[in-house]
C-alpha cells in the first residue's frame, strides 16, 4: 500500500502542449467533481469509502456541508460534455486489471484534473480510496485553490493592493468586490456583499499584526484573544454596541500548513456578533514573519444564513494563499 499511495503524484505528461492547446475549456462549478463509476460498486465497499471522501462534513461549519459535491455516472454514459468536466475521479474494476492511481491533467479539456484508479476487485478499489482519502481531496482542493487565484489575477484592485503592501509590507492578491472598510497601524479588513433575491451574503478579509514573543503565538487561546481584539475594535454590527467575536463554544479545528513557503497555523472555527443575531465560518492563519519579528494574522469569515458556504469560504481560503509575508 506505501507504494500505491506513492504512485499518486504521478502525472501523465503524453500529450503534447500543441494538442493541450486545441482543447476545449473545462466545464463545471467549482467544488464539483465527476465520479466515474461503475453502478454495480457504486453501491457497495467502494461506494461507502467514494462517500466518505466527498460527503463527510468539512470541519468549522455551522451546518454540515460535505467537502466537494460529487455527482455518479457509469463509464458507458461518460462521453460527450462530461468528459470536459473540470475534476474526475474515473474508476476502473475489474479481474486481472493492475492495481494503480494516476494524477492524469488536460485529458479532455484545459485545466482539468482526474484522479484514475484502476483494481482488480471492489475490495481492492475501496482499501485503495481508503488509504487515499485526504490526499485525493487535497488534490481536487488544492487545484480548485489555484484556478480560483488565476482568475483572482485577471482583474486585481491594484489601488488596495499597493496601498496594503506600503503600509505593511505584505503582498495579497485582491480581487474585484472587495472595498477597504477600516485600517489602523496594526491592520485592515475588507468586505465584499452581494443579494440574491432578498438574503444578504458578505465575505469579510481581515489582515492583522502584532510583535513576535513566543512559540504561544500558534496557540489556540492566543489565535481567540488576539482576533477578538481586532475585531471587536474593527469589526461592528449595525447595534452600535456590538461586535465580532470567537463562538468559544466551539473550538477551532487546527493543522500546520505551507502558506507560500512559510510555517503557518490553520484554524476553522465559528464567529457571531455579540448583542446580534449573526454568525457563520472563518478561517484563519497564523504566520511568524522571521524577518521582521512579527506575527502576521490572516483572516477571512463569511456571512450567508440562506445558503451553503464551503464555496464562499472556499474563494477566501484562495484570497489568503495568494499572501506574502516578506
Amino acid at each position: 500500500m506505501f507504494i500505491i499511495t506513492s504512485a499518486v503524484v504521478a502525472c501523465d505528461n503524453s500529450i503534447s502542449q500543441d494538442d493541450k492547446s486545441s482543447l476545449p475549456s473545462s466545464s463545471g462549478k467549482f467544488g464539483e467533481v465527476l465520479v466515474v463509476v461503475d453502478t454495480f460498486y457504486e453501491n457497495r465497499q467502494t461506494g461507502i469509502v467514494l462517500d466518505k471522501i466527498f460527503s463527510e462534513p468539512l470541519v468549522g461549519m455551522p451546518q454540515a456541508e460535505g467537502q466537494f459535491r460529487a455527482s455518479t455516472v457509469p463509464a458507458k454514459a461518460f462521453k460527450s460534455i462530461l468528459k470536459r468536466s473540470r475534476n474526475v475521479l474515473k474508476l476502473s474494476i475489474g479481474k486481472r486489471k493492475r492495481t494503480a492511481i494516476n494524477i492524469e491533467e488536460d485529458v479532455w479539456a484545459k485545466d482539468q484534473l482526474m484522479i484514475q484508479i484502476t483494481a482488480a476487485s471492489d475490495t481492492d478499489a475501496a482499501r485503495i480510496l481508503l488509504k487515499n482519502v485526504q490526499t485525493i481531496r487535497d488534490y481536487y482542493n488544492v487545484r480548485e485553490l489555484e484556478r480560483l487565484k488565476k482568475q483572482f489575477k485577471g482583474k486585481p484592485l491594484k489601488e488596495i493592493m499597493d496601498s496594503i503592501s506600503k503600509q505593511y509590507q505584505i503582498e495579497m492578491v485582491i480581487p474585484p468586490g472587495f472595498v477597504q472598510m477600516a485600517k489602523n497601524d496594526n491592520g485592515f479588513w475588507l468586505k465584499k456583499e452581494k443579494s440574491i433575491g432578498q438574503h444578504q451574503i458578505m465575505q469579510g478579509v481581515c489582515v492583522f499584526i502584532r510583535p513576535y514573543n513566543s512559540d504561544s503565538v500558534f496557540s489556540n487561546e492566543s489565535m481567540i484573544v488576539n482576533r477578538n481584539a481586532f475585531t471587536k475594535e474593527m469589526i461592528q454590527g449595525t447595534p452600535d454596541s456590538s461586535y465580532m467575536a470567537v463562538y468559544e463554544e466551539y473550538r477551532p479545528a487546527t493543522k500546520e500548513v505551507n502558506l507560500n513557503g512559510t510555517y503557518a497555523l490553520e484554524y476553522r472555527g465559528l464567529w457571531y456578533m455579540v448583542k446580534d443575531f449573526m454568525g457563520g465560518p472563518f478561517l484563519h492563519y497564523t504566520v511568524v514573519d522571521e524577518k521582521n519579528n512579527r506575527v502576521v494574522e490572516l483572516d477571512a469569515f463569511v456571512f450567508a444564513p440562506k445558503f451553503d458556504k464551503r464555496e464562499y469560504l472556499r474563494e477566501l481560503e484562495a484570497v489568503l494563499k495568494t499572501v506574502s509575508v516578506n
